[in-house]
């Protein structure tokens, strides 16, 4: 629940006869008979079904992520349970007003709207949430409280129902006590609906992000049972999982490039990109097929977030002053990624699907800590650092060495930083040679997979 007033459609009433008013109102038999959905999954409404057992209270409910606080107490980890003191009898809230004054400081939602419910008979509400007040990508727990109105006043009375949102997964259970709720009973499970992909395990670090993803539709499988995990991502696919994320927000304006059509599937992902600045070339053509790099990946995330100052986090390989310096000190800070082992943040490597999805996930849900990677960094940054010296570079027509790859240094035998640089240094000179159109036998491909299967192992692609 975030840090602020939120509001709820509703408020309980009931139709006010001759009886005498009586010690309190409250719900019975509370049941939910339907629950609608955002798009990103966050709880939309409730619809509700319950008794009345008193004809002469006008009531309202209100949703709060903390307990309310009896008089005399002080702090609000303590159970809830003995709400009673909380009734009308005198308590440290003992208005509705004087409660949507310190409504910060335990999160309440208010109603904006009656409706007039019936003694010993069904009654039916609809709870109504905006978008991120129920998200079910946050463990969190509501307790919904009924009020009862006398003398001009509205009291805290009695528990009404608890909604309860863990590992994906949002639940209700109805009271049966003035502070007793009953079992739990599933109103919607993300993690049962998630496909269950062959090429993604639990043990995987990308395993909580690929599942987040699918089901809030950011990106599918790439069939039924499979994700692709370390297939390349594109700058159209990386753009359109973040435009997903935000929402599919719809551009205005017109289509500046020569490469984008209204059929592709990007179509509003490019012109959305442009309109925001997040990738915005000079040029009239996208590039929809290039490659995302690591370097690209956080420059994106960077300007999509309006292109925030930062203190830097120095990488040898990350020139000083840069757009892709601040971009990739934000991106550290915010706990979006990391570098990729030394003092190095490979801003050339290529980001896979399953590289994309965690930062995703990184940013809008769980950011990591890296804070002692920043102290690392910064330390490191301030000794005196050794030139590396790589392996030699093959000739430039690799017919006159065939035999160039078996005199290498092991890729198992490398430090990290070596690792990464004579990778990224292979990938360099093998563009080269296929620009030129120069052949290349199958010792320098093999040499190519020995790094990148050593890589992949020390799991340096994150």
């Amino acid at each position: 629940m975030k840090n602020r007033i939120l509001s709820v459609l509703l408020l309980v009433c009931m139709l006010v006869t001759m009886m005498p008013f009586t010690a309190s109102a409250a719900a019975t038999n509370i049941s939910v008979t339907s629950a609608n959905y955002y798009n990103n999954g966050d709880v939309k409404t409730l619809n509700i079904n319950f008794g009345w057992d008193t004809a002469s209270a006008t009531s309202c409910l209100t949703v709060a992520t903390k307990r309310l606080r009896s008089a005399g107490e002080s702090g609000t980890d303590k159970y809830y349970g003995d709400f009673t003191d909380l009734g009308y009898y005198g308590t440290a809230f003992r208005s509705w007003d004087e409660v949507l004054s310190n409504a910060d400081k335990f999160g309440m939602l208010y109603y904006t709207d009656e409706q007039k419910m019936e003694y010993n008979k069904t009654n039916s509400i609809s709870l109504y949430f905006e978008e991120g007040d129920i998200p079910l990508d946050v463990n969190q727990t509501y307790y919904l409280y009924l009020w009862t109105y006398y003398g001009g006043h509205y009291y805290p009375d009695n528990l009404f129902m608890v909604l309860e949102v863990k590992n994906g997964t949002v639940r209700y259970a109805s009271a049966t006590d003035r502070n007793d709720y009953g079992k739990f009973t599933v109103l919607k499970s993300t993690v049962a609906a998630t496909p269950e992909f062959q090429d993604v395990k639990k043990a995987d670090y990308f395993f909580t992000p690929v599942n987040w993803a699918v089901e809030k539709g950011i990106t599918n499988g790439t069939s039924a049972t499979t994700f692709a995990p370390n297939a390349t991502c594109t700058r159209a696919q990386i753009l359109t999982f973040l435009w997903r994320a935000a929402g599919s927000p719809a551009p205005s304006i017109a289509n500046p490039y020569t490469d984008v059509k209204v059929s592709d599937y990007y179509y509003n992902v490019a012109l959305w990109a442009k309109e925001k600045g997040i990738y915005a070339p000079n040029s009239s053509t996208f590039g929809p097929n290039t490659p995302a790099t690591r370097g690209a990946t956080v420059e994106y995330f960077w300007r999509y977030a309006g292109a925030p100052s930062s203190t830097r986090v120095p990488f040898s390989d990350v020139s000083e002053d840069s757009n892709l310096d601040k971009a990739v000190s934000w991106a550290l800070r915010k706990g979006i990624t990391n570098g990729t082992g030394g003092t190095t943040f490979s801003p050339n490597a290529t980001c896979t699907r399953a590289q994309i999805v965690t930062f995703l996930h990184r940013y809008f849900v769980t950011p990591l800590n890296n804070s002692d990677l920043i102290t690392s960094l910064t330390k490191a940054a301030t000794q005196t650092v050794t030139s590396m010296t790589l392996d030699p570079n093959p000739p430039e027509d690799y017919k006159k060495q065939p035999d160039w790859y078996g005199s290498l240094t092991p890729a198992y035998k490398m430090s990290d930083e070596r690792l990464i640089a004579e990778y990224n240094n292979i990938q360099k000179i093998m563009d080269d040679f296929r620009a030129r159109d120069i052949y290349m036998g199958d010792a320098i491909y093999s040499r190519e997979l020995d790094l990148w299967a050593e890589y992949s192992k020390r799991r340096l692609d994150r």
